[in-house]
């Protein structure tokens, strides 16, 4: 090869070489992109991880009921006399939660748990919130710190469990199943960490005569899907799981006969 045509062959190397500008300017639209896109991406996996987390205690939930049944009975044969009312003492900070503790103990007897708490002054060291708040961001103050006379549990995965005992003369929810309600039971995903918000990391079932059903179906009556919306975030639940999303946290067109998801 003469020099002249090595001298053309180097020339032409660096003709395909980029600058140090060019370098710079693409890292920082890189950048620019990144720091766009990342929090949704970040959100987004974080709403999947919480539609797993959901489905996944559903299922646990339904199975450790069929295995309870199989104990004990169907709900209307445990003794459940009525909701827990209960009676506090303002030193002790304890209560009478016999049908909360009869509830959470039967149904999660086949479910590893860390720790359970039945007084008030316990319910901290299940990973239960001082504040717990309804999507409008109200606090729900039955349920917040000392006031919250429920049976908790612990599980092994950091996410807690608040059962609560129903009224036996109240606790119609809707139809079929839902006409006889035995027990709500209240799942935080990530326990006493934030938001600690129904429909964001709280999600409710409800325990029925034959199986635990999410709150918020289509044959619910008195928490709609209009609640995930504006009020408690109650009914937020079973969207969540038969719909894969939370969706409703960003557009508020969405209905169980029309729109899934937003656009």
């Amino acid at each position: 090869m003469s020099k002249k045509e090595t001298n053309e062959k180097q020339h032409d190397y660096r003709k395909k070489a980029f600058t140090l500008a060019e370098v710079l300017i693409t890292l920082a639209i890189i950048g620019v992109v990144a720091a766009l896109t990342m929090p949704t991406l970040l959100q987004s996996y974080e709403e999947k991880a919480t539609v797993t987390k959901v489905k996944k205690i559903y299922n646990t939930f339904s199975n450790a009921y069929q295995l309870a049944i199989l104990d004990y009975g169907t709900a209307s044969e445990w003794g459940i006399t009525d909701r827990d009312a209960g009676s506090q003492d303002e030193e002790e900070e304890t209560y009478n939660a016999t049908n909360a503790i009869l509830v959470r103990d039967r149904l999660l007897k086949n479910v590893k748990t860390v720790k359970v708490c039945d007084n008030a002054k316990d319910q901290k060291a299940c990973g239960i919130a001082d504040k717990i708040y309804f999507r409008d961001g109200h606090i729900d103050v039955n349920l917040s710190g000392s006031k919250a006379k429920t049976a908790s549990a612990l599980l092994a995965d950091g996410s807690t469990v608040m059962t609560i005992a129903n009224y036996v003369n109240d606790n119609n929810r809707g139809f079929g199943e839902l006409s006889h309600v035995y027990a709500n039971i209240h799942y935080d995903i990530n326990g006493i960490k934030p938001p600690n918000t129904y429909g964001k990391d709280i999600f409710i079932f409800y325990l029925t005569e034959n199986s635990i059903i999410p709150c918020g179906t289509t044959n619910e009556t008195t928490f709609t899907f209009v609640d995930c919306f504006n009020g408690h975030g109650y009914a937020c639940t079973a969207w969540v799981i038969y719909n894969e999303n939370l969706d409703y946290l960003h557009c508020k067109d969405l209905s169980w006969n029309g729109k899934h998801k937003c656009d």
